[in-house]
């Protein structure tokens, strides 16, 4: 669809009501996100016959490439939980860092995660880890969350072999060595500005509620010695890790691999099935249940999982939502006219294809679209606007993030990953800490941009 002024007039005017109906209305953001969706999707003149496909495929397709992670995902965190494993993981950190530097892990634990895993299956792999810090260290969530939270967006949308800035790479031929080097500098100011906002005074004030986690009780100054709130034997540090660990690793493997095998070869084929987070999750799944040998039955097995698939049918269901709204903005045609808006202006150059992600990212709310089409609007401009290739895709995946909000479906899987946050507090912990991180990021860019030339 071939998208105008009045697209973006309708676009403005969706967002205004989602949140308006969300926040001031107290309306489900289900029902929310659908309906504007439907009506925005009226008002860019889509028509009536194309209007119901796009909204259910939108929605389907969002499940389905994250709704079995979601719940495998919740399936490790609620086993965690209920065994002491959450507690034994938060204990250990909080030893080995100090509860003054829990933020500095969460974010450095973020950044690393999110190089091989995809953002959203990276926060709800680690949102439990978050939880319980919080609840064994005394900590105010906000802080945690925040902090690992800034380093998943991060490396997600500047450091391959993430899809996104894979895929803007190789549209601009930029050296993935170089994508991956550079990219991973820049992810820090990223990753420091968002810590540094979540964990402020104002938001420690505005947000001090600590996390309440079952079998988990705060530590008494830097005092961390355990003992089982119920009196059973806790598990050990070792499988409370692989439960999360073992994943990211496998997932790890996979995605380093596909950069440097031939893609037709056996070994790729295995890698990418051992690999694909849904088979990789499961088996955090089968080390989680080990964590608790004597009360392991078939009855308590059956009511972890029925507990996991029930947390995480509102996640799914609001994240599917999320889809289905963003799609509508993506068929619209909205962010590329955006896009091409500011490519014809007379910005300083490495500014242009920076805001051109920018404008797509808060149009449609996905990083990897705003990379693959903010690199292919870029593309024929590349030789005008005089840039190396790394640093037009640095600076289009630097925009590419900002700002993430309701139509984005990491927004919330954010909030409902994490004990149903309100969609206040969502913006002070995802779209704020989004925009300073994206514009911390262009500020390396940029400095980077003075040395590094065609």
């Amino acid at each position: 669809m071939v998208a105008d002024f009045s697209s973006l007039v309708v676009m403005i005017l969706s967002i205004i009501a989602l949140v308006i109906t969300i926040m001031k209305f107290k309306i489900h953001p289900f029902y929310a996100l659908v309906g504007i969706g439907v009506l925005s999707a009226l008002a860019f003149g889509f028509p009536l016959s194309e209007v119901f496909p796009l909204i259910t495929s939108s929605f389907g397709s969002t499940i389905g490439s994250i709704g079995i992670v979601i719940v495998l995902g919740c399936a490790i965190g609620v086993i965690l939980e209920d065994t002491g494993g959450a507690l034994v993981l938060a204990n250990t950190i909080l030893k080995w860092v100090g509860k003054k530097n829990s933020k500095l892990a969460m974010g450095i634990t973020g950044y690393l995660v999110s190089i091989p895993v995809f953002s959203d299956s990276a926060i709800v792999i680690m949102s439990p880890v978050a939880r319980a810090l919080s609840a064994r260290g005394g900590i105010p969530l906000i802080a945690l969350l925040g902090a690992l939270n800034g380093g998943i967006l991060a490396t997600h949308t500047m450091v391959p072999p993430t899809p996104g800035p894979i895929a803007a790479a190789g549209t601009l031929g930029a050296d993935l060595g170089m994508m991956i080097g550079l990219g991973l500098i820049s992810s820090i100011a990223y990753t420091a500005v968002a810590t540094w906002w979540c964990g402020s005074k104002r938001m420690l004030k505005k947000y001090p509620e600590i996390s309440e986690m079952a079998n988990v009780e705060t530590a008494i100054g830097e005092d961390f010695t355990l003992e089982s709130p119920d009196g059973r034997p806790l598990p050990s540090a070792f499988l409370s890790f692989a439960a999360i660990l073992v994943p990211v690793l496998l997932i790890c493997i996979n995605s380093f691999g596909a950069m440097f095998l031939d893609k037709e070869s056996q070994l790729a084929t295995i890698l990418g099935f051992i690999g694909n987070p849904i088979f990789a999750l499961f088996c955090g799944v089968m080390i989680a249940l080990m964590l608790d040998k004597e009360r392991l039955s078939l009855d308590l097995v059956n009511k972890w999982f029925t507990d996991s698939v029930e947390k995480s049918g509102f996640i799914m269901i609001a994240t599917g939502a999320a889809g289905a709204f963003g799609g509508v903005l993506k068929a619209s045609g909205v962010g590329t006219y955006l896009g091409n808006l500011i490519a014809s202006t007379a910005l300083p150059p490495v500014f242009v294809p920076f805001l051109v992600s920018l404008l797509l990212s808060v149009a449609n709310g996905s990083a990897t679209v705003s990379l693959i089409t903010g690199s292919a609007i870029i593309l024929p401009l590349l030789p005008s606007l005089g840039l190396h290739p790394v640093i037009a895709a640095l600076a289009i995946a630097a925009g590419s993030s900002f700002f993430y909000h309701a139509n984005a479906s990491h927004f919330w899987v954010v909030l409902k990953a994490n004990g149903d946050l309100p969609m206040k507090e969502g913006y002070d912990l995802v779209s704020i800490p989004s925009a300073l991180g994206s514009l911390a990021a262009m500020v390396v860019v940029f400095i980077m941009s003075l040395f590094i030339h065609p």
